[in-house]
């Protein structure tokens, strides 16, 4: 039976306001993807800090996108078949075809959501779109990582059918961030080519819902130790009882880790380098290099005036004067350089930075 509309509409608002894992443990899951990375991609561990900084833009998404937010979740325990079997039907069509696409919507579509980003890598790699990629890769790290939080993963999301309401933001949110030292201690671990990746997305799923109910008797135990659930003795107590967070959340990183390596075998192992998607000038008469960069960049041509560096989304970071533009100090990733001229515009250049 499909739910009714009020859970529909309450389940819609809580996802629109909820940033999942917490933006703090985005972060760590996405950035430390890149230490599971095997020599092959060394070229791709630049991308640490930015797969962190966009590891919750698929979260922002739901503020403008109606059909983001159940892309974040699946009430799997909701399908009758689970409980019976601890397993449901993993292809797309299949699933709409017992069930029907609005029952897919009410209860969630993470793992398929998972499945086409993870399709959508394999096309920018192939086309060798490094800057799509990196993006896709932080949304593919940011379903991942939905993927291994149990409360994304069962109806009882916020606690609320064990009379435990809250719990979800107190676990992926201030729990998570008051322990994100610790969290963040890993360091990779070796990776394997998945060799059916629908198969590898549910598996983690199954697995990862088991955890749901030591999640909950965690809370209840934290809660005989104090009351106030607000209270930083709460917190404590309740990452006393919940540390396989910690496995949970290094899980997800190398999962992340084998499903961009397994996408980036699948294109055809395409070099990182010179690459198509940065331009190299819109004429041949102003130049920047190099490019790559670990940091200086010499310009060359006539009537260079003054440059400004702004990030992908057009802040601008920097201005310079003259030939010379230092993005040292700046994170590894792609830049735009605005070259102009004492009155017009000459050039606009992506940069990407390597250090």
């Amino acid at each position: 039976m499909i739910k009714t509309t009020p859970r529909i509409l309450l389940l819609f608002i809580f996802c629109l306001f909820l940033v999942s894992w917490g933006g703090v443990g985005h972060k760590i899951i996405n950035s430390k993807c890149t230490d599971s990375f095997p020599t092959s991609m060394s070229a791709f561990k630049i991308w640490s800090d930015s797969l962190s900084i966009h590891g919750s833009d698929a979260d922002t998404r739901k503020n403008v996108d109606k059909t983001e937010s159940p892309k974040h979740y699946i009430d799997i325990d909701f399908y009758p078949e689970f409980i019976t079997s601890g397993r449901i039907a993993s292809t797309y069509d299949s699933i709409v075809s017992i069930h029907g696409a609005p029952y897919i919507v009410a209860n969630g579509s993470l793992p398929w959501a998972t499945i086409n980003m993870y399709d959508t890598l394999v096309v920018d790699f192939r086309k060798h779109k490094w800057h799509k990629a990196m993006l896709d890769a932080s949304d593919l790290g940011h379903y991942v990582g939905d993927g291994h939080m149990p409360l994304h993963l069962t109806e009882n999301y916020d606690g609320s059918v064990t009379n435990q309401s809250g719990i979800h933001s107190r676990y992926e949110t201030t729990m998570v961030s008051a322990f994100s030292t610790a969290l963040s201690n890993y360091g990779g671990a070796e990776v394997h080519s998945v060799s059916n990746v629908t198969k590898y997305i549910f598996d983690y799923i199954y697995l990862n819902y088991q955890y749901k109910d030591s999640l909950l008797a965690a809370d209840v135990y934290a809660k005989t130790i104090s009351s106030d659930t607000k209270s930083s003795l709460y917190t404590s107590a309740l990452w006393s009882k919940a540390q396989f967070t910690t496995s949970l959340m290094h899980n997800a990183s190398h999962s992340l880790a084998e499903l961009i390596y397994t996408a980036w075998l699948e294109a055809g192992t395409p070099p990182f380098g010179i690459i198509n998607d940065v331009s190299t000038a819109f004429d041949n008469k102003v130049l920047a290099f190099p490019n790559p960069t670990t940091g200086r960049i010499e310009l060359t041509g006539d009537d260079i005036f003054k440059t400004e560096v702004c990030s992908t989304t057009g802040a601008i970071l920097g201005r310079y004067t003259g030939r010379n533009v230092d993005l040292s100090n700046l994170s590894n990733g792609l830049y735009i350089l605005n070259i102009y001229g004492k009155e017009v515009p000459l050039k606009k250049v992506k940069i990407l930075l390597a250090k």
